[in-house]
């Protein structure tokens, strides 16, 4: 076990042996943390996950270099990361990090990158060279709905053919019109302000307290996010006719 108590600690720490590998390897750290956890000694703790995370952050940084036009989102990858790590070198079952620490780093990294571009709608399909093909495979998760078909009643059977005011295909029609419309808006706290607001029908305070932003901040956000969306819809219209005017005058003898 890591003696805490030995003055050279902090630099047989930073030791490593010629193959370029620490003296203190990760897996001893995991280990130590989880004893020292199990002891009480939360000071011990935060220092040696400190160690990890610091040991850890070259990896995160890597994996996360497709999210660099996207800074908000690669921070929160990267945050989500270091929270995964650190909440499982605390679990004495996790025993695949103390096997083989830099694969299990690696498998880590990856599937947080993989989950942040399904979240945000921009994960691909990949053809046999690992090239994006297709649409996004997913839509954001804020902006999905899931679709429950109404319980049938044997007893209150229509006798004719009506249109059902619910009809669910306009409902999911309009579900999908909204996610494309919304995909206008780059910022995701604006995309989010929008959702609880508009799609979801949150009241304000509510919405400030999810979005960890004043009340003021987010109306005028949503204000914002609101007239720009009918700026890009009425651009979208504008367009729409001119095309349709273009085809009659090329149709026309």
């Amino acid at each position: 076990m890591i003696d805490l108590n030995d003055s050279s600690l902090d630099e047989q720490l930073k030791l490593r042996t010629p193959e370029g590998r620490y003296v203190i390897s990760e897996s001893e750290l995991v280990i130590t943390i989880r004893r020292l956890n199990a002891a009480g000694n939360k000071e011990g703790v935060r220092r040696l996950s400190a160690v990890l995370l610091q040991r850890s952050a070259p990896a995160f940084q890597r994996h996360s270099q497709g999210l660099r036009h996207r800074p908000e989102l690669r921070e929160e990858a990267i945050a989500n990361m270091g929270e995964h790590l650190l909440r499982e070198a605390l679990n004495p079952d996790e025993v695949f990090m103390t096997q083989n620490f830099i694969h299990y780093l690696r498998c880590l990294c990856v599937d947080e990158f993989t989950r942040v571009l399904r979240q945000e709608g921009l994960h691909y399909r990949r053809d046999e060279e690992g090239r994006p093909a297709g649409r996004p495979q997913h839509v954001h998760r804020t902006l999905v709905e899931s679709l429950r078909p109404a319980p049938s009643d044997d007893e209150h059977m229509p006798t004719s053919d009506v249109a059902d005011p619910l009809d669910q295909f306009e409902h999911l029609h309009a579900e999908e019109e909204s996610q494309r419309i919304i995909t206008y808006l780059v910022d995701p706290l604006d995309r989010s302000i929008m959702v609880l607001r508009a799609i979801e029908g949150m009241r304000w305070d509510d919405i400030a307290v999810v979005c960890k932003r004043t009340e003021r901040t987010v109306r005028l956000r949503y204000e914002r996010a609101r007239s720009f969306l009918r700026e890009c819809l009425s651009r979208e219209q504008s367009s729409e006719g001119m095309g349709h005017l273009h085809g009659a005058q090329l149709q026309t003898p």
